[in-house]
């Protein structure tokens, strides 16, 4: 059938066809600003994330009982804080200082109280635990979500991503954080996978990188490409931008900083770790992870542990909250600790606390949160919430919304299957605001 031609020349199926096209030129930039509004509308930009795993003592650090009975208040007194009426373990006089910088949260609770699966929980997004899923941690939505510097890691893991957490999930490892694999507190640290080999300078690094893509040109007439091979490719360009980028090599030479910096810090895992994180956000990495080195399962002599592990926790986050604050990237930088559950309110015949999920307790603090709030509360006991409860979804939709990510965001599984970041829960309001 033939269509008649306009006045311009154009046939009706013409005009149709440049409609569609019209529609959707004007329909791409409305999105992009939409999502560029998404992302102004975030409170935070960076995270550095503390993991405790193992389960910490919420009792013994954040949520003091003195009026407890002996055998499930410890050997710890509490010390008043600098919020009137809130006290916090005597072991962290630091940062008893700075809790009007902090927002306590005591209300997060679930009922998995075994290691593995409270750390898929709690690290996989607020998704409980599948043995057919396994959802990405908190860092590799993140690197999926904010636009890539090229020649930067969006995530980092100090050392390692945690070993009990599901990593990057069903997204594939091209979303895996860049693991360091090297601890900052050693004399030789050093990121071994960001040096060039003996003998190979950048120039004749550059030539075999071009020989080996000319090499895979093969493999781009495919019409599929396999998801393991799209993460390698991905692995294999992002490692290649890093090594040749002064900006990342910079970024992880921890030595140009003072002693006196280093020193007030800590010389120890923990404040090493965390000074390297914060060298790592000021270049313009987006999340890094510190797995903790101490291990807060406390089976078994709970508190003469603590005596050990609460001073350094106390030293380096205090230096940590403090040296953003100084350098102006606190306001825009979400640091939160915290492991998979707390621990037992009874006290066990080891002196040891075990595990517990009906009860813990969450650091927040910068990106947005609101300053000098502890919220939630849980019985005399400390063993379970009676005011503010909230599950794990609930807190990651909280986190989610700080970042300006839709946590009700769906991503595509390998078998096709649309899955939401979040499944269920909502962002607690006292926090977000919204």
């Amino acid at each position: 059938m033939a269509y008649p031609r306009g006045c311009a020349g154009f046939t009706r199926r013409d005009v149709l066809r440049l409609g569609a096209v019209g529609l959707s030129a004007l329909t791409l930039p409305l999105a992009l600003k939409a999502e560029a509004t998404k992302r102004r509308q975030a409170r935070a930009k960076n995270v550095i994330f503390i993991w405790q795993q193992g389960g910490p003592p919420h009792q013994d650090m954040w949520d003091m009982k003195p009026e407890a009975p002996q055998e499930y208040r410890g050997e710890f007194r509490p010390i008043q804080t600098d919020l009137p009426g809130y006290t916090v373990c005597e072991l962290m006089p630091r940062l008893a200082r700075q809790v009007r910088r902090l927002c306590i949260i005591r209300g997060v609770n679930h009922h998995i109280p075994d290691h593995n699966p409270a750390s898929m929980y709690m690290l996989g997004s607020g998704n409980p635990p599948s043995q057919s899923l396994k959802y990405p941690t908190w860092s590799s939505v993140v690197k999926k979500e904010v636009p890539e510097v090229p020649g930067l890691p969006t995530a980092v893991a100090i050392p390692t991503e945690p070993s009990e957490g599901p990593g990057a999930g069903f997204l594939g490892s091209a979303w895996q954080s860049f693991a360091v694999q090297g601890d900052p507190v050693n004399k030789d640290f050093g990121v071994r996978s960001l040096a060039l080999p003996p003998g190979i300078n950048a120039e004749r690094f550059e030539r075999r990188r071009r020989l080996l893509q000319e090499t895979e040109t093969s493999f781009d007439r495919l019409v599929e490409r396999p998801d393991l091979l799209k993460s390698i490719d991905k692995n294999y360009q992002d490692a290649h931008q890093m090594i040749l980028s002064p900006r990342t090599q910079k970024a992880f030479q921890i030595g140009e900083e003072s002693d006196g910096v280093r020193d007030r810090y800590g010389r120890t895992k923990l404040g090493q770790r965390l000074l390297l994180a914060r060298r790592l956000i000021e270049a313009g990495v987006r999340f890094v992870t510190i797995s903790e080195p101490v291990g807060w399962d406390t089976h078994a002599d709970n508190f003469k542990r603590l005596r050990d592990n609460l001073p350094v926790v106390d030293q380096a986050v205090s230096a940590l909250l403090d040296d953003l604050a100084e350098r102006g990237l606190l306001s825009e930088t979400l640091v939160m600790m915290f492991g998979e559950f707390g621990r037992t309110p009874a006290i066990n015949k080891q002196a040891g606390r075990d595990h517990w999920a009906q009860a813990m307790s969450i650091m927040l603090a910068g990106g947005g949160v609101p300053a000098g709030l502890v919220y939630g509360e849980t019985d005399k006991n400390g063993a379970y919430v009676v005011d503010k409860s909230h599950t794990p979804a609930d807190f990651a939709c909280t986190i989610y919304t700080l970042l300006g990510i839709d946590p009700n965001k769906h991503y595509l599984t390998p078998a096709g299957q649309p899955v939401p970041i979040v499944g269920g829960g909502k962002p607690i309001e006292a926090i977000t605001g919204a």
